[in-house]
């Protein structure tokens, strides 16, 4: 009879395999499962560092565009971990964006971020991919795993026999609750290094360049040169403005002390004189 059953538990488990959902690939860049990592297959962390540049008038739209691409893949694919836009006062605005893209898909992802860029007549000024080899990283987390968790196995149970003295129990006790920290620790370095691994990041700046041509930005930088002229000049006058009153006060009362001084000088040289 428990032969019985059990057949047709196995049975059952075979037939209730997954169901897979198919999506629209244009919106999710849906990917086939990767097959099982090897055991010492390289740890291999990528990062992307795109900058665009945009004419006036279009950083709304490509930065709205990028974040639904990122939106669209949701969150366990893509997640947007910064996002800014500052507003020049010239038309020179300027933006960011930091993601992190499920690393399979990450560089369909980034060729698919150019095209809200060329709808919206921009180019691109940089692209920049970057690969870190973490696997040594990974092993000496690994390594430092097993061994804190032996260690703690067997602080464990010698606390748990209550094997010597009070005084050896209290060691036991202090020894085991700085090695769970301490696994806490290598446990989170650990998922850090995969998230790393499994999840791209993806910097992507704008700039906007104003409107003139090859000589706006000379012109913004003359003006922003009249900027700091005007400060400087108000400046100036605010400092002549607050401090006539005390030259008016002040100067009489140095020039009284300058003309008591000379008189007293005069005074003393007559009088060594007769």
């Amino acid at each position: 009879m428990r032969r019985l059953l059990l057949s047709m538990t196995l049975l059952l488990a075979a037939c209730g395999g997954p169901v897979v959902q198919t999506t629209d690939k244009l919106n999710t860049f849906d990917v086939a499962e990767p097959a099982p990592a090897e055991p010492n297959a390289p740890q291999i962390a990528y990062s992307y560092a795109l900058d665009y540049r945009l004419d006036p008038g279009t950083l709304s739209a490509v930065h709205q565009a990028h974040l639904k691409l990122c939106r669209d893949l949701t969150r366990t694919r893509c997640i947007v971990m910064e996002n800014g836009v500052t507003r020049g006062e010239r038309g020179d605005d300027r933006g960011n964006l930091r993601l992190l893209v499920d690393a399979r898909i990450a560089p369909s992802f980034d060729q698919r971020l150019g095209a809200p860029v060329e709808a919206a007549g921009g180019t691109i000024q940089s692209h920049t991919v970057t690969a870190e080899d973490v696997t040594r990283q990974v092993i000496d987390v690994e390594a430092q795993l097993r061994a804190k968790q032996a260690l703690s196995d067997r602080l464990l149970k010698l606390i748990q026999t209550g094997g010597g003295s009070v005084g050896d129990l209290v060691s036991a006790e202090k020894a085991y609750a700085q090695v769970q920290q301490e696994l806490d620790t290598a446990r989170s370095l650990r998922e850090e290094l995969r998230r790393r691994v499994a999840m791209s990041e993806m910097r992507i700046g704008y700039t906007v360049i104003p409107a003139g041509g090859m000589w706006s930005p000379v012109r913004l930088a003359v003006a922003r040169g009249g900027d700091s002229f005007a400060t400087s000049a108000a400046a100036a006058i605010t400092f002549v403005i607050a401090a006539t009153p005390w030259l008016v006060i002040v100067g009489p009362a140095i020039w009284l002390l300058i003309l008591g001084w000379r008189r007293f000088r005069r005074w003393r040289s007559e009088r060594v004189r007769s």
